[in-house]
């Protein structure tokens, strides 16, 4: 009788499992009872078990009974109901990320997710339970039953319209095993799988396709590319790409449109169009990466009579040439900003436009928005002045070219000219620099590490870069006109977009405190950014620093986009804003034409409160998701690189540190490549280990030292998993392991 009831029970979860999938699913129309009896295969003896489920769903808020004996998602605004991004973590763990900077994350239990898919734009009902019940389940939060997890009411927004995997087939039917592990499961393929037998073994794409009734949730797709082999380099890259539905190519419309646009001709008498200010007779440069791709901003800094300096900020004027609502406006808008990537960018603007017409050019005349500021000699700013502008730059400099200049090298090919104006600069930089952190900004950071690829896709190597004084310099010259921006268009009281940063949450104060203890440092006290800041300083250049670093940086929120001007805390600025990027944000695009109407005093703001609302969840949406495909580049190539050495047996020893402890083992991350791994309990010996409540250190169940965050450790490699993308260590002492084969990517069973 029990096994009866336990089978009762498993096979109507699976039969509301099927019915959520279909009625979570975007643009899910509406079913008769009867049809949806009969595509999902039951009996008529099981109609009985369909209303149950379907009764569930709709006390749930997601299915409601319409016209025709019908049943369709629900359309009640039920209370409570949140918004924002479902994520899948690596451990299986679902979560929403609310749109609502204010709101915490929920978490949302893997059999109520429905039809959504990593990525997605979801609608949820959260759950409130009471204080015992959040204690039970390690939610406690405050004691007073906070929401904590929640489910999917309904699929808003489908993010990924494509996947990418190996193509399998049987005599049935014909499957992709996904590359990306966040994926839940394999994905059949429509159509004839002999039709598709020639693809087998290969790295393939497939269109996604809704679920349907009677599909039991088996993620569909059509077949639509074979890249080739799946183990060629070359394909990593463009695969990650198709998996986030995005391409290098413009659309043809756009292309054109792009070749249409012409760069400012010099009139014979020389004269600059009207509304526009002459500036070709300054001293302004550019300077960028060695390798930049295109050069949208330029400065200029003149000495002011009885001491201080004028500092000019020239950003290309990509909103003279994007119109809004044109062909390359929306495609920009799609886009939301370039993303940079081991071997290429995927643009914003289509590079006829960005390189051909825009990029600040030396020695050519080209369109700009400037900001004009005057500074005194401590660094106050007493006068702000913006314009649209014609500028001709002196030279296009590079900051290793500045930095060798100021380490005493001699100039080399900086024109002798710029050479004053590069002091100046220097000088007004240092001093917005030391007042800026004064005024509370963090002044911490952890070096990048870049993924060197050769002509064929293969990781290279890794390079380290800091960031040198040139660099500050230039990045103090464009916070300062942010901000100067940003602090006008407020005064203004017009709709804008602004870039915050709120200060880190009570839970990561707290975690960010035990760490902190935990590594041997103090508590806080004050919990604001000098605190933060004298902690940092006090570890520069002790073993530690490193970990503690770490410590600070992953306690903090992410910087958001949003209609709403709240302060940034890691800037210590009240209102900012981002204006000097254009060719590669949209967000500046919007800036440049919302002070394009203030300037010209029109009667209109350029975009209205609630527009301005949607364009920054959807600029915040668009810089994470290329945020995610920027690391998701850099970890293929990574991976890839330590499979290479395992295959010959390189393993190591290499010096790692622990960065995590988990029930399985410890997450040893090596700083040289910033290649995180598992180094398991197993691999230690046969003590079992338990770790602390405060999760910073595990200890054997007999005794003996424990293991703790931040420790140093040797490892070596023990296994590479491509398809998961994870890595386990082991330590120098034990015994090596035979020198691997290959590894196979590892199949699943067609579903």
């Amino acid at each position: 009788m029990k096994t009866t009831e336990t089978n009762g029970n498993r096979q109507g979860a699976a039969l509301v499992r099927r019915l959520e999938t279909l009625f979570t699913a975007p643009g899910a129309k509406p079913v008769r009872e009867r049809d949806l009896a009969k595509a999902l295969g039951l009996g008529p003896g099981e109609r009985g078990a369909l209303r149950t489920a379907l009764r569930d769903l709709q006390d749930r808020g997601i299915a409601a009974p319409s016209r025709g004996g019908r049943w369709s998602a629900s359309s009640r605004k039920t209370a409570g109901l949140a918004e924002g991004v479902f994520r899948v973590r690596a451990n299986g763990s679902c979560w929403l990320v609310p749109d609502s900077p204010d709101s915490p994350l929920l978490r949302i239990r893997p059999e109520r997710t429905g039809a959504a898919l990593n990525g997605d734009r979801v609608q949820v009902q959260p759950e409130v339970r009471s204080a015992a019940s959040a204690r039970m389940f390690g939610d406690a939060g405050s004691g007073r039953g906070d929401v904590r997890w929640a489910q999917v009411v309904k699929v808003l927004e489908r993010r990924r319209t494509h996947v990418v995997g190996v193509l399998r087939t049987t005599p049935y039917y014909a499957y992709l095993v996904p590359r990306d592990p966040l994926l839940p499961a394999n994905v059949r393929l429509e159509g004839d799988p002999a039709a598709l037998a020639a693809h087998a073994g290969h790295l393939a794409a497939a269109r996604l396709l809704e679920p349907e009734a009677g599909s039991e949730a088996v993620l569909r797709a059509e077949f639509t590319e074979d890249l080739g082999d799946p183990e060629d380099p070359a394909n990593d890259i463009p695969a990650i790409l198709l998996d986030h539905g995005r391409r290098e190519e413009f659309p043809q419309a756009v292309v054109k449109e792009a070749r249409r646009a012409r760069p400012p001709r010099r009139g014979a008498d020389g004269a600059v169009p009207r509304g526009r200010e002459d500036l070709r007779g300054r001293t302004i440069v550019t300077i960028d990466p060695a390798d930049a791709h295109d050069y949208d901003d330029a400065v200029s800094v003149d000495p002011l009579d009885g001491g201080g300096w004028r500092l000019g900020v020239h950003i290309a004027d990509v909103a003279a040439y994007v119109e809004p609502g044109s062909e390359i406006d929306l495609e920009a808008r799609r886009r939301g900003n370039s993303t940079y990537l081991p071997d290429r960018v995927i643009r914003m603007l289509p590079e006829d436009l960005t390189v051909r017409v825009c990029s600040l050019q030396p020695g050519e005349d080209h369109w700009t928005h400037s900001v004009e500021m005057d500074f005194l000699p401590d660094g106050t700013r007493t006068a702000v002045r913006t314009f649209r502008s014609v500028i001709r730059s002196a030279a296009c400099l590079s900051y290793e070219q500045v930095q060798a200049w100021f380490d005493g090298a001699g100039p080399g090919r900086i024109p002798e000219r710029v050479l004053p104006a590069l002091g100046r600069l220097r000088d007004l930089a240092r001093v917005l620099r030391e007042r800026r952190f004064a005024e509370g900004a963090l002044d911490f950071s952890l070096p990048e590490v870049h993924v060197l690829v050769d002509a064929e896709g293969r990781t290279a190597g890794f390079e380290k870069r800091g960031s040198s004084e040139a660099y500050a310099l230039i990045e103090e010259c464009m916070l300062a006109a942010n901000r100067a921006v940003a602090e006008k268009v407020f005064s203004a009281g017009l709709p804008c977009i602004y870039r915050i940063h709120e200060e880190p949450s009570d839970e990561q104060w707290a975690r960010m405190d035990t760490e902190l203890r935990a590594l041997g440092q103090d508590g806080l006290r004050r919990r604001d950014a000098q605190e933060l800041n004298g902690i940092a300083r006090g570890v520069v250049g002790r073993p530690e620093q490193y970990m503690v670093t770490l410590t600070l940086l992953r306690n903090m929120k992410r910087a958001v986009y949003a209609a709403e001007c709240l302060p940034h805390f890691g800037l210590g600025f009240e209102r900012y804003a981002h204006f000097t990027s254009p060719i590669r944000r949209y967000p500046d695009l919007l800036l440049h034409r919302i002070l394009n109407a203030l300037e010209e005093r029109r009667r209109r703001p350029a975009y209205s409160a609630e527009d301005i609302a949607a364009l920054a969840v959807h600029c915040s949406g668009t810089e994470r998701e290329s945020a995610e495909m920027e690391i998701q580049a850099v970890v293929a190539k990574r991976i890839r690189w330590y499979a290479e050495r395992l295959e010959r047996h390189d393993v190591g020893p290499w010096p790692g540190v622990i960065v995590g402890l988990t029930p399985k083992g410890l997450i040893v991350e090596l700083p040289d490549t910033l290649q995180q791994g598992m180094l398991p309990y197993a691999a230690l010996g046969k003590e079992r280990y338990c770790v602390a409540d405060d999760q910073c250190s595990a200890r054997g169940r007999s005794g003996g030292s424990p293991y703790r965050l931040g420790q140093p450790v040797d490892v070596i490699l023990a296994a590479v998993d491509e398809r998961l993308q994870r890595i386990d260590f082991a330590l120098p002492e034990a015994r090596p392991p035979r020198p691997p084969r290959r590894p196979r990517r590892p199949r699943r069973a067609g579903n």
